[in-house]
């Protein structure tokens, strides 16, 4: 006999990465029947790993700050939290053409005289580009991330209107930047990077605490993610490419095309459109 469905509302989550696989597992908890629909043959989205001449790669986040809360404690509740681990304080070493090495270290200072220090002390960057990169951190602290218009600008053009020179965005802002936001500054959002910026490096002094994956990706999120989720009872449905949304008087139908995932990208091959309807009680 098949084990008695919840008697909470029937909810569709529709993606598994990791926002969809946080969702799913609230939406369980809370008592409601859960099918979770991905187009790909893996659950993580865009964080993954893959084979390629014998070697595993990870594509996705390769670290992480302490501020991420709720990726934190997502990888708690996978268990996952013994495949991670979290610099005791912030420390990048750089090593420049011919060996040099440079170190972006925090003080014990309170944000955000903790950064003060270690970029007066930067030798990558001239005296005047330190004093300048003071300022501009400054008044990025200052900027709104919710506002709407700076999401119509880049960083970049920002930091240039701020007076930071081509050199001083690639050899201290890119080096947030790319693995922040996957970005350079020239192409990154200005809102989505002061977000960075403020929650990570300016307003608490440990938030900027670098996290380093100690096993591949899809050990780290995929896999426990796909038994979690089994023992939440939510019903997970790999390549499942979801076409449109259909709202009726008691429920909605999700129609998809096909449900053969030919490469990571999540292209389908030619299939048959159709659509369940689901419950959406109170």
């Amino acid at each position: 006999m098949s084990a008695p469905e919840p008697p909470g509302p029937h909810v569709a989550v529709i993606g598994g990465g990791l926002a969809g696989i946080t969702a799913a597992l609230d939406c369980a908890d809370a008592g409601a029947r859960v099918t979770l629909l991905e187009v790909r043959p893996r659950l993580g989205g865009a964080v993954y790993s893959f084979e390629r001449d014998g070697l595993r790669i990870d594509n996705g986040q390769h670290v992480f700050l302490r501020c991420f809360h709720a990726y934190r404690a997502l990888l708690a509740r996978l268990g996952s939290e013994r495949g991670v681990e979290l610099q005791p304080r912030l420390e990048i070493p750089l090593v420049r053409p011919g060996g040099e090495v440079s170190v972006l270290r925090r003080s014990g200072l309170p944000a955000p005289l903790h950064l003060a220090g270690t970029l007066l002390r930067y030798r990558p960057l001239s005296l005047r580009e330190r004093l300048g990169a003071v300022r501009a951190a400054v008044a990025l602290g200052r900027l709104d991330p919710r506002a709407p218009e700076l999401d119509r600008q880049t960083l970049g053009a920002w930091l240039a209107a701020h007076g930071q020179s081509q050199h001083a965005t690639a050899a201290l802002w890119d080096l947030i930047a790319l693995p922040a936001l996957n970005l350079p500054a020239d192409q990154a959002s200005l809102a989505l990077a002061a977000f960075v910026f403020k929650r990570g490096l300016l307003e608490h002094a440990d938030a900027g605490d670098i996290g380093f994956h100690h096993r591949p990706q899809g050990e780290i999120v995929g896999e426990p993610a796909a038994h979690a989720l089994r023992a939440a009872g939510v019903d997970v449905r790999l390549g499942w490419r979801v076409e449109r949304l259909v709202a009726g008087d008691d429920g909605f139908e999700v129609w998809r095309r096909g449900s053969e995932v030919d490469d990571e990208n999540g292209h389908t091959g030619e299939g048959t459109t159709g659509g369940e309807r689901w419950d959406a009680r109170e």
